[in-house]
């Protein structure tokens, strides 16, 4: 499973999420392709790579036509609003579009987050009112574009830590406002969505697209799990002067705790099982998912036959010892258990690095494995399925390959 963090110790809009993708690997072209989709014109799309601080990332611009003037921040209100759109407009953009339907629909939910908001801070109904910094071009790009970036890095959940704001007043379509703005103190009402703001920065720094997408899209907040492994980090730059970094950064994590880097030859481990015979293959399959995600080291089950001549299954699962307690709970949560069995054992293991490789079908992690002078090479199974399909390769055929490639490299 791929997870999504995102720090926004700088706050977060629009453009500084899609820098983050970016930043993390979302092919430019392939993105632009999918945003075509919308059939939406009037705006070109600019994608740097800049530093800032000393820190390398992307900054991600819509810049309109000059027939519409202006130039998109998704936080600057030097902006010239034009052509607002209501819900509904915005809505039959979207929905008439080709886009996958995981996209209409979360856009969707987006744009109706942010219009409520704003049409209680107005004193208005959605359908009285045009909004223009939410039917704006830019804005559409911003919250369309996201979630086809999350599409296209395959990205399944998304962690995000507290959103930091600034303070003092900002100057905006309606007049002078006060920071948080108006809509975003609006959809904190009932929100889980851990916020504090910094005295040191007197402007806007959580716009409202950005704590839309963020309130709709995540689905844990905290720092980032034990459980997860990061691959990669990523910056995507606000274009607003704060006086510090404004950036977010965004991590990509993996939950398969065996591409973790492992320096050791030896350690302990915990070996816990439990008996199963009423239990359906869904069930266990989904208790296998989610003991993986919450830290077991591996999840496997064997077929037994119990008291009674019943066919059963045996659910075993390897864990640190300090996660046991944890994931003891877990399988008596998520499976019918009603006892396990656990073994302290000791294990030799090869030592372990991993490492993106790019080849000719495309990158793929390598793990390099050695234990006491011997050491070789494996490549991740469900990363060669997807490749060997884009390349129209047999799976056997493209691992030896790939491997050859590596063994040469």
């Amino acid at each position: 499973m791929k997870s999504l963090y995102l720090d926004p110790f700088s706050g977060v809009s629009g453009n500084m999420l899609l820098g983050t993708l970016f930043d993390l690997g979302l092919n430019f072209e392939d993105f632009k392709k999918e945003l075509a989709k919308l059939e939406v014109t009037g705006y070109e799309l600019t994608l740097t790579k800049t530093a800032k601080s000393a820190i390398k990332g992307h900054l991600f611009e819509v810049t309109l036509s000059a027939e519409f003037k202006g130039h998109h921040t998704d936080e600057g209100a030097e902006k010239v609003h034009h052509h607002g759109r209501n819900l509904a407009t915005i809505e039959s953009i979207i929905n008439d579009s080709s886009l996958s339907e995981s996209v209409k629909k979360s856009a969707c939910v987006v744009f109706e987050e942010i219009a409520k908001a704003e049409a209680q801070v107005h004193g208005k109904k959605i359908d009285e009112i045009h909004f223009h910094e939410v039917g704006a071009i830019d804005s559409i790009v911003d919250v369309v574009g996201f979630f086809i970036g999350l599409e296209l890095l395959k990205i399944d959940k998304v962690i995000c830590g507290t959103l930091v704001d600034g303070t003092g007043t900002i100057k905006v379509a309606h007049g002078v406002m006060p920071v948080p703005v108006p809509a975003v103190m609006q959809m904190r009402i009932n929100s889980e969505v851990p916020f504090r703001q910094r005295e040191d920065v007197l402007t806007e720094l959580v716009t409202p697209t950005g704590f839309g997408i963020i309130k709709l899209v995540t689905d844990t907040f905290g720092g980032i799990p034990d459980n997860l492994v990061v691959e990669q980090v990523g910056y995507g730059f606000g274009t607003r002067e704060t006086g510090s970094l404004n950036a977010l950064r965004g991590c990509l994590c993996n939950s398969l705790l065996s591409n973790q880097r492992v320096t050791q030859e030896q350690d302990q481990i915990m070996l816990i099982e439990t008996n199963l015979d009423d239990v359906t293959g869904e069930e266990l399959s989904d208790a296998t998912q989610i003991l993986l995600e919450e830290g077991a080291k591996d999840v496997w089950t064997e077929p037994i036959i119990m008291k009674k001549g019943r066919p059963a299954y045996k659910l075993c699962l390897l864990a640190a010892p300090t996660k046991s307690e944890e994931l003891v709970k877990m399988l008596f949560k998520k499976t019918p258990s009603i006892g396990v069995r656990q073994q302290l054992m000791s294990r030799k293991i090869m030592q372990r690095s991993v490492k993106s490789v790019k080849t000719r079908f495309g990158d793929i992690h390598v793990k390099y494995l050695s234990y006491d002078g011997f050491s070789k090479i494996s490549l991740e199974h469900d990363e060669l399925v997807d490749l060997a399909r884009k390349n129209k390769v047999a799976v056997r055929e493209l691992r030896n390959r790939i491997m050859e490639f590596v063994q040469n490299n």
